[in-house]
């Protein structure tokens, strides 16, 4: 039959919002798959830069003064000022990675295992005697919900 005519065949056609409705949902399908990929990219980088700053700070742990200062410091014998700057430098570049990590965490970058492993060893640089003194000096530098949060792991040893 011709279509002028009015009369259509008896068979259902699907018509043009049956094809923009499938159209959409394989384009929400596949937008929802690209970012479920971007966040488990970038996931990925922040825990590849987490380790890079671990590795950096270690890497400067075993720069030969900071030795001798960790030395110094386990035997309980007082430090000369420049090297106590330098291993407060050192401990606040320590103090704003875990701040770093802290944020990563809050905003779903990191997952609760590798959130508690930080916290674990956090724990462990916050039992020495001079980190919590240089904790206490720094602390105002550091937004409201880090500091929050270093005091009540702090409770916790």
């Amino acid at each position: 039959f011709q279509a002028e005519d009015g009369i259509r065949d008896s068979s259902t056609s699907r018509g043009l919002g049956d094809v923009y409705k499938r159209q959409v949902l394989v384009t929400v399908y596949f937008l929802v798959t690209e970012l479920k990929e971007q966040n488990r990219v970038a996931r990925a980088n922040a825990r590849q830069n987490i380790a890079d700053s671990h590795q950096k700070l270690t890497l400067a742990g075993l720069n030969k003064r900071l030795i001798e200062i960790k030395v110094k410091l386990k035997k309980g014998e007082e430090l000369t000022e420049e090297e106590d700057a330098a291993y407060l430098t050192h401990f606040t570049a320590i103090l704003r990675a875990r701040q770093s990590q802290h944020y990563q965490y809050t905003i779903g970058m990191l997952d609760e295992s590798e959130w508690s492993a930080m916290l674990s060893s956090f724990r462990t640089l916050l039992r020495d005697k001079k980190n919590l003194e240089i904790w206490t000096w720094v602390s105002p530098t550091f937004p409201e919900d880090f500091v929050e949060l270093v005091e009540k792991e702090r409770k916790k040893i």
